[in-house]
């Protein structure tokens, strides 16, 4: 539903200017070629057709498009007097009526329209605002936080608070309810003070209400309801005092849904109510082993009582166990009599993996070397989850043994070594999956599902006996091969259609991993392995675009454009089957997006854009203005970082530009030791 904006920024549509133009002409053209005596006394009728210009500019600008349309008709009158003298003919002495009847008119028109829209404010305010409070209500939170929680599933942060009033019911039985309402509303007036203009608090329930906190990480949502819970505790109350439980969670990309998030959130203000209220609880690993160690393994029962699905009602909230079967990282059993060895030489963590798969059902083994877990290889495995930094010897020496002992054990590799080519030796000597650390339950939890499904579709079960190891060896192997193989053929058509773009993929590679080195050295928010495998592929989409768009030397009609921004939508439908890993999907679908919130497929800006799609976007830049393209020649070095210096804050994220800024050294070494090959020249375009 369109409304206009006072500030004017609400577009009109083309289809509207155009009709409104036609419409003032009308009555002109009219007058000047048909012969008066036609149109008989409809003459002054035709000038009605004026009024269209003011109904549909009223509609789309409100008052400014009242002025915008009587300001144009007074443009037409004079334009058709003008005419009528140049042509000899007589001025109609109904014109000075004709003047006045448009101007009573389209004030009107005006009039009305404004009531309208005022009108159709009042209701959808009310259809998303608490009465009483006047607080956003449930659905208006709903629908905000299902917007957050999809930026959330591109990189935003995001985190929840609900809180209930203490002891609510007992306060308004003994004051009223009139008291009730008042503190109902005095604590809305905290929320509203204390939440952002880029947040949201709402009324959830009777007592409940609920904030969104939009680019909010753990900390700063603890601090908000920490904030809120004090400020209640230390007001005076017209009757009474009252105090606040709050329940604090944050997105993890575990979650697959709001309600998962809202749970988490229950959860929390559970156990702030359960520990003697008035306190602000987070959602956490501590809290989440206390639920599962009460509910068992079952994951469906407890006391009896089957938990129910979220969102819960309101009166639930805080008084009633919460259900955990939409919880991250809960227990399913899904172990139940399958083996897993775990090979890790961390104390803690070895205990953390042991414990929580004891849980799920496995029968666990847990050895801290090589040597010792080789020696409880003479039984079969369903799963082996192992480090690759273990003392002595190397892993991958135990995923070879494994493997050639027991070909049908899935190996799941655990590990915090961020290197390409180490990653790469354990995948080739047969492990399936490689996990980074830090890593969070729910995350082993998926491998070890798809890792056992994997088992079961393969036919393999404990006490099948051995397998010609260097067969399965050959065709995994084989496997992987013909898979990357045909990821790489992609790209390269991709490339030789364009002379421009020829090794465009790996400079863009190389580029992004410095970018990413100087942004964050330590590596603890993005894999370089991941970053590298989008950047590789990322314009695999410009198969679906013909070379007549591509290799375009003008510009491109808007449908051409249309075209072209649709390549990262199908790189991402060729690859999401393929590859396995978000974070590189996460660049091929994104890397067009700038920080302004102007690029291309979804629009996404600022931190909604993923970081390794920012990262991406500077390196695919640097070297599209280094190198040649169909329709302008390279730009030097020093003029490209200029350029990208020059977007910073618009096209580029502010810190990638200053991650940019201090690799300038090393990006410039790989510009030079490219040499021709890093900087392309088409047939007709000079360099």
């Amino acid at each position: 539903m369109i409304s206009p904006d006072p500030k004017g920024q609400v577009g009109v549509p083309s289809w509207a200017l155009t009709l409104s133009f036609v419409a003032l002409m009308v009555p002109v053209i009219a007058d000047l070629l048909v012969p008066r005596e036609t149109l008989g006394p409809y003459q002054a009728v035709v000038w009605l057709f004026a009024l269209v210009p003011a109904l549909l500019l009223s509609y789309y600008r409100g008052w400014r498009g009242i002025a915008m349309a009587v300001g144009a008709g007074m443009v037409t009158l004079a334009l058709y007097q003008a005419l009528v003298s140049r042509v000899g003919l007589e001025v109609p002495g109904y014109l000075p009526g004709i003047v006045v009847s448009f101007l009573v008119l389209a004030l009107g028109i005006g009039w009305l329209v404004e009531r309208l829209n005022m009108d159709r404010a009042q209701v959808e305010e009310l259809a998303l605002t608490d009465l009483l409070t006047h607080l956003p209500n449930r659905r208006h939170a709903r629908v905000f936080l299902e917007n957050e929680f999809a930026a959330a599933e591109r990189g935003r942060m995001l985190a929840v608070v609900l809180f209930d009033l203490d002891s609510f019911k007992i306060y308004n039985d003994r004051y009223g309810h009139q008291a009730g309402d008042q503190a109902l509303t005095i604590f809305a007036g905290i929320l509203s003070q204390t939440t952002r203009k880029m947040n949201l608090s709402a009324r959830f329930g009777g007592e409940e209400f609920l904030s969104v906190l939009a680019g909010t990480d753990v900390e700063g949502a603890m601090v908000f309801a920490e904030r809120v819970r004090a400020t209640l505790k230390g007001m005076d109350l017209p009757r009474g005092s009252l105090t606040v439980s709050a329940g604090v969670a944050a997105f993890h990309r575990t979650m697959r849904s709001p309600d998962e998030l809202l749970a988490a959130a229950d959860h929390a203000l559970y156990q702030a109510k359960r520990e003697g209220r008035n306190r602000v609880r987070l959602f956490g690993r501590t809290l989440l082993e206390e639920a599962v160690n009460e509910i068992g393994t079952s994951g469906i029962e407890l006391d009896g009582q089957t938990l129910g699905a979220y969102p819960r009602a309101p009166k639930e909230l805080g008084r009633t166990r919460p259900p955990i079967t939409l919880l991250p990282h809960r227990v399913t059993g899904f172990g139940v009599e399958r083996r897993v060895l775990v090979v890790e030489d961390d104390d803690p963590l070895r205990d953390l993996l042991r414990n929580y798969l004891t849980k799920e059902g496995f029968e666990v083994t847990a050895s801290a070397d090589v040597p010792s877990a080789i020696s409880h290889l003479g039984s079969e495995f369903d799963v082996l989850v192992t480090d690759l930094n273990l003392p002595g010897q190397w892993g991958t020496e135990l995923i070879m043994s494994m493997r050639a002992r027991w070909p049908g054990t899935q190996i799941i590799v655990i590990t915090g070594v961020d290197d390409e080519a180490i990653i790469e030796e354990a995948l080739e000597a047969g492990a399936d999956r490689v996990l980074q650390k830090p890593f969070g339950m729910t995350e082993l939890r998926a491998e070890l599902q798809e890792a056992l499904g994997r088992r079961k579709s393969s036919g393999s079960s404990n006490g099948q006996g051995r397998v010609d190891g260097a067969e399965v060896r050959v065709r995994s192997d084989a496997a992987r091969q013909h898979l990357t193989d045909g990821i790489r053929s992609l790209v390269s058509a991709v490339e030789v259609r364009d002379p421009c773009t020829h090794g465009h993929h790996h400079r863009v590679t190389l580029y992004a991993r410095e970018i990413l080195k100087a942004f964050d050295p330590e590596g603890r928010f993005l894999s370089r392995h991941s970053l590298a495998v989008g950047t590789r592929q990322m314009d695999i989409g410009m198969i679906g675009v013909s070379d007549e768009i591509r290799l375009k030397a003008g510009s491109l009609t808007p449908e051409e454009l249309a075209t072209l921004q649709e390549h990262p939508k199908i790189g991402r439908r060729i690859l999401q089957s393929i590859v396995d890993d978000e974070t590189a999907l996460e660049v091929v679908t994104w890397h067009h997006e700038r920080w302004d919130g102007k690029g291309y497929p979804d629009g996404l800006a600022e931190e909604a854009i993923p970081l390794a799609a920012r990262i991406a976007a500077v390196a695919d830049s640097l070297d599209a203005l280094t190198c040649c393209r169909a329709h302008r020649k390279a730009l030097e070095w020093k003029d490209a970082v200029a350029q990208i210096r020059k977007e910073s804050g618009e096209k580029f994220d502010p810190a990638i530009v200053a991650a940019f800024e201090k690799a300038l050294t090393p990006l410039r070494e790989i510009w030079e030791n490219l040499g021709d090959q890093g900087r392309p020249t088409p047939v007709g375009v000079p360099h």
